[in-house]
């Protein structure tokens, strides 16, 4: 009887980081803790002396894969980077310095551009494959018999360059027509860079009513406990972004004072104007901005902070601050500070939505400055409109691994164009319709192929027409729309594709005559048909 083979999934790394190692080493290896020896050393999982699953995952790596089981190298839930045949079993490799626990593999079949379209893969580092759906997907891809989605694997081409030029640049804008799908592009981009982790991506749209207040900081009103609302210094979308992506940069260290300050202030307000603290004979309460308050002396939780960390307060007299700051550790487990360890490996992406229909210069303020890639980190800091109002003197700056993608439609007639000074910080590219036509075989299945023809018969047309170019396509996003029309390409047309063209052709020589040219290419009655055009899109490999 033939010996029934195993599929295995193993990610090559976050990202697919070690990918190439796999391929140049003919390997595939895992790594938990450096500090763990060869597994075969090791009785049972429990040994291991490392969490359940790690436990369940580096034994199985070490013992259940078989010599001829198929190895599967896999980044993310979708990506499927190489496919081959385990030839060596388990062994440690004391020669590296992580990654030690390895089997060889034959690498039969690499970077396809290859996915799991309905199940998908796994995050899981190692996972045995039964699904047969999946076993079937590569067996198709060994045999050849594999049909390659060419337009999803020039996006994935095309998804790799943007990286490159974001990684370069730090900002980007995704500029082309109507529904080329930029919104769309610029969160797979995020995704990417960011490993699939949301809470390291942000999205915001810009309007003409958004300001610097909303991006920045800027006087909010504060609902006190009173009921009464007051107004108070909040940080924009933007600077808490920019916050959380400096607090990620951080390893090791030990600061534990937003606990501690907690518990106090949830036991100031239990007490209800009668908490004493020790050498304090003025009970303490809390002020409407969450602060300690002594009659008439507060220690605001920014001063304390401060001191505990061993810098500056710039107060004259710092003895409620201490007074605090001594509770919070004799009663409330507050540790001594240790500084962290900076680490910029942790990347961030901030997405802007339509940011030329916002006023640049307006909502950036003085940050056109500090968004220019070569003062990123402290040596872009700058003091903002509201620096007056800070209780330190810290000044704001973008960090390192924070990323800017914004998207904009250049012909909307609505909106300013970009100024130059904000204009140079970026890296403009753009968009084309066919480099995105993609995104039609993944939302519209069997109906794809049609789709895709008419979309490129009717921009082929457009770009006949003496006024317009290839500016005014039409992107495909538009045709993701025949979901909501049940597939009625006739309400396509006059819904959503016919107004479009008309606010193009307004006022333009034989409007109508125009018009009626365009549908006739959009209903592929017109003597010319486009299989697959090229529209100058240098990503699209035709």
């Amino acid at each position: 009887m033939e010996e029934k083979l195993n599929y295995w999934m193993i990610v090559a790394g976050g990202g697919g980081k070690v990918w190439s190692l796999f391929k140049e080493e003919n390997i595939a290896c895992i790594d938990f803790d450096s500090n763990l020896s060869n597994i075969l050393d090791y009785n049972n999982p429990e040994e291991l002396k490392q969490g359940k699953r790690s436990n369940l995952f580096i034994w199985k790596f070490a013992h259940d894969i078989k010599i001829n089981d198929y190895i599967i190298a896999t980044s993310g839930f979708n990506k499927i980077l190489g496919i081959g045949q385990c030839v060596k079993t388990y062994y440690f490799d004391e020669t590296k310095t992580e990654f030690k626990h390895c089997i060889g593999v034959n690498w039969l079949k690499v970077d396809g551009g290859w996915e799991y379209q309905r199940k998908k893969g796994t995050r899981q580092t190692i996972n045995w494959d039964r699904n047969s759906e999946r076993i079937n997907l590569y067996k198709a891809i060994l045999n050849g018999t594999y049909r390659k989605n060419i337009e999803k694997v020039v996006m994935n081409k095309n998804i790799d360059d943007y990286l490159d030029k974001l990684r370069k640049s730090k900002n980007l804008i995704l500029r082309g027509a109507p529904g080329t799908g930029k919104t769309y592009l610029a969160k797979e981009i995020a995704k990417e860079l960011t490993g699939g982790n949301e809470d390291q991506i942000e999205f915001v749209q810009f309007h003409p009513s958004y300001d610097y207040t909303d991006f920045v900081e800027g006087l909010r009103p504060i609902l006190v406990n009173d009921g009464q609302i007051n107004f108070g210094l909040q940080d924009g979308i933007f600077k808490k972004f920019c916050q959380k992506a400096k607090e990620a940069q951080k390893t090791g260290g030990q600061d534990n004072f937003e606990e501690a300050w907690g518990k106090l202030t949830d036991a100031i307000n239990e007490k209800q104007g009668q908490y004493f603290l020790p050498r304090s004979s003025v009970p303490a309460s809390l002020n409407s901005l969450g602060n300690v308050k002594f009659d008439s002396p507060v220690a605001t939780k920014e001063k304390v902070y401060l001191l505990y960390k061993g810098e500056e307060t710039k107060l004259k007299y710092e003895t409620y601050q201490k007074i605090v700051l001594d509770h919070m550790k004799e009663s409330y487990g507050l540790c001594d500070y240790i500084s962290p360890t900076i680490d910029t490996d942790k990347k961030f992406v901030f997405i802007i939505d339509e940011i030329n229909r916002g006023e640049i210069s307006k909502i950036f303020g003085e940050l056109f400055f500090s968004i220019d890639p070569g003062y990123r980190g402290e040596r872009g800091s700058v003091s903002t409109q509201y620096a007056n109002l800070h209780e330190t003197d810290d000044k704001f700056y973008i960090p390192e691994n924070v990323y800017i993608i914004g998207t904009m439609n250049d012909i909307d007639r609505s909106v300013d164009t970009f100024d130059f000074a904000m204009r140079r910080r970026f890296r403009f590219v753009e968009v084309t319709a066919e480099s995105q036509v993609a995104m039609l075989d993944k939302e519209l299945d069997i109906h794809a192929e049609e789709a895709k023809l008419r979309l490129r018969n009717l921009n082929a047309a457009i770009e006949n027409v003496q006024e317009l170019n290839s500016h005014y396509h039409i992107g495909p996003s538009y045709f993701l729309k025949l979901k909501d029309v049940n597939f009625d390409y006739e309400l396509l047309w006059s819904d959503y594709l016919k107004p479009l063209l008309e606010d193009y052709l307004r006022g333009s020589y034989e409007e109508a005559k125009t018009l009626d040219t365009l549908k006739k290419a959009f209903d592929l009655t017109n003597n010319e048909r486009t299989d697959w055009q090229d529209t100058g899109d240098d990503n699209a490999d035709h």
